[in-house]
């Protein structure tokens, strides 16, 4: 094996070779005749450096990308632009969970019968991952008559197989019927879109996915992912959390409490259209965050269905201390909704955009099933519960978690 090392540098008029340099390179050299790539994020930012380029390396060699949707980091257009840089000559693959896992490698590897190469790295498919982003990638030649070099060799390929099983229902082969139904289902955006959504909160309202609700339609299946181990934090100063009290996180075994950052769907009169009326008085918890610990919610056991709306599922009256008054709270959900609602006007007016909302189960001997309060952003306490909210939601700011 022979090593290199690539970094981009803006800063310093290019440092060494950035992974564009390297891509373009390797891409104009006929002594390939594969390249397979595993890809976050691609958009048209990066695809127009490398289109020419893959384009005639496409008619002398195999080529096979796959490349995830996670996180809106892929767009439409860097989708189809790679579409029509591959036509027929290759194959893209297109990645994505439906579990809380992001597909987020950046490999490129090139080969030949005798030899390969391959970085990984840092940089994604983008103009910044290519070449004025701060990115690091590492480079190696691998002489593939070595055994020792073979066998890791074997071992990328055998990832890159792996991530592209059409069969695993974690990916699909990508076409223009797919790409569509990607777009219609919310998986991925324009960039227009993607560019509202990474602005003001108020123009969230012109996406496809509302903030609370997932794709319409779910194109993968949710694959079982290890968790990761149970990190520890203290904290001080809340009615619960003591100083050197163990805190764990992400968990959904007993969960004492749970912490989510409320969105403009959550508070005042929420979102709204031009002419029509406010919000119902509800703050949107997500479904993953209800199926992940639904005991905590007494999900489904403590529900009963709406007589007057088929499907739909209430736990009516829940007593919830704020300060110092019990509300009654309303549980529900809906089987042509994809979030899980807690209404009440009180509970609703009670934080601003970027507060936490944190619910935390009591004994039944208190007199009320819930104590909640609203961390106030800016706090010392809103940072330490924001550590606690490692969970995201797609094409959503939203962050939740437990802890016990």
């Amino acid at each position: 094996m022979s090593p290199g090392f690539t970094a981009n540098r803006p800063a310093e008029n290019g440092g060494t070779v950035r992974l564009g340099d390297y891509l373009l390179k390797q891409f104009a050299s006929d002594k390939w005749t594969r390249f397979r790539g595993a890809i976050a994020f691609v958009k048209r930012s990066g695809i127009r450096h490398l289109a020419t380029a893959i384009s005639e390396f496409c008619l002398r060699a195999e080529v096979k990308i796959i490349v995830g949707i996670d996180c809106r980091g892929t767009s439409v257009e860097g989708l189809s632009d790679l579409m029509d840089c591959i036509q027929d000559n290759g194959e893209i693959y297109v990645f994505h969970n439906e579990n809380m896992s992001t597909f987020h490698p950046k490999v490129y590897l090139f080969s030949s019968n005798t030899m390969a190469s391959v970085a990984v790295g840092s940089g994604n498919i983008t103009e910044g991952g290519l070449f004025t982003n701060y990115e690091t990638a590492l480079a190696i030649s691998l002489d593939l008559t070595d055994q020792g070099s073979a066998a890791f060799f074997e071992m990328l390929e055998s990832v890159l197989d792996e991530w592209a099983n059409v069969n695993s229902g974690t990916c699909k082969r990508l076409n223009s019927t797919v790409l569509g139904d990607l777009q219609d289902a919310g998986y991925i955006v324009t960039e227009a879109l993607t560019r509202v959504g990474d602005g003001e909160e108020g123009s969230r309202t012109q996406l496809r996915e509302k903030e609370g609700e997932e794709a319409q339609q779910r194109l993968f299946i949710h694959a079982p992912v290890p968790r990761a181990p149970r990190p520890t934090i203290f904290a001080a100063g809340t009615p619960s959390v003591t100083q050197a009290e163990e805190v764990r996180l992400d968990t959904s075994e007993g969960a004492l409490g749970f912490v989510m950052t409320l969105q403009r769907t959550d508070v005042g009169a929420g979102q709204t259209t031009p002419g029509t009326s406010r919000r119902s008085p509800e703050i949107f918890v997500p479904l993953a965050a209800r199926d992940f610990s639904p005991e905590f919610w007494g999900w489904p056991m403590m529900f009963s269905e709406d007589p007057e709306r088929r499907g739909k599922m209430d736990r009516k009256g829940v007593l919830m201390r704020i300060g110092t008054e019990i509300l009654e709270v309303n549980m529900m959900t809906w089987p042509d909704k994809h979030d899980f609602r807690l209404r009440n006007e009180r509970l609703r007016s009670a934080g601003n955009i970027g507060d936490i909302l944190r619910i935390e189960k009591t004994p039944d001997n208190e007199g009320f099933q819930y104590y909640v309060e609203v961390i106030p952003k800016g706090t010392s306490q809103h940072q330490t519960y924001l550590s606690i909210c490692i969970n995201t939601v797609r094409n959503s700011p939203r962050l939740w978690g437990y802890y016990v």
